[in-house]
């Protein structure tokens, strides 16, 4: 199976358990519109995965793998053991999907494109998966120059 299949599969798998549990065994109330909302907010994740395919015809481990055999990278270069690389790695790529989420709070451009995750009328399953398929784009860029400059293996993307 190829990671492609191993992602949508978890994503989607992970995404339907919640949906059934949060309608199955509601916190609160549920929200109004869901029947409206959900088809919108998947729409959108449904066109954000065919823009990001189209657009970059390789994942993130493909470019991981890529960089491995180009040897670039920091992490490799520091002679440290597979696992404290692999681990250092792990924090690094989270800190940085940190940052970036905090820097769509704060550059203006950025914000245009990341509210629509926060516009949604109700937080629910679905809002977290509402993202703009242009914050998509350049989530995917930042990721994967932080992939190149770390030297990331693919096991760890």
């Amino acid at each position: 199976m190829n990671e492609g299949a191993i992602r949508v599969g978890a994503f989607a798998g992970v995404l339907v358990l919640m949906a059934v549990t949060e309608v199955a065994a509601p916190r609160r109330q549920a929200g109004p519109l869901r029947i409206q909302r959900w088809p919108v907010n998947l729409a959108l994740v449904a066109l954000s995965s065919v823009v990001i395919r189209i657009v970059t015809p390789v994942g993130l481990t493909g470019i991981a793998a890529a960089v491995g055999l180009l040897g670039w990278g920091v992490l490799p270069r520091l002679g440290l053991p597979p696992a404290a690389t692999a681990i250092a790695a792990f924090v690094a790529l989270d800190l940085m999907v940190y940052l970036q989420h905090r820097l769509t709070h704060a550059v203006p451009l950025l914000w245009r494109l990341h509210r629509i995750h926060h516009s949604d009328l109700v937080m629910d399953t679905t809002t977290g998966v509402r993202f703009h398929p242009l914050e998509i784009l350049v989530s995917f860029g930042l990721k994967a120059l932080a992939v190149a400059i770390l030297g990331a293996s693919p096991a760890v993307v």
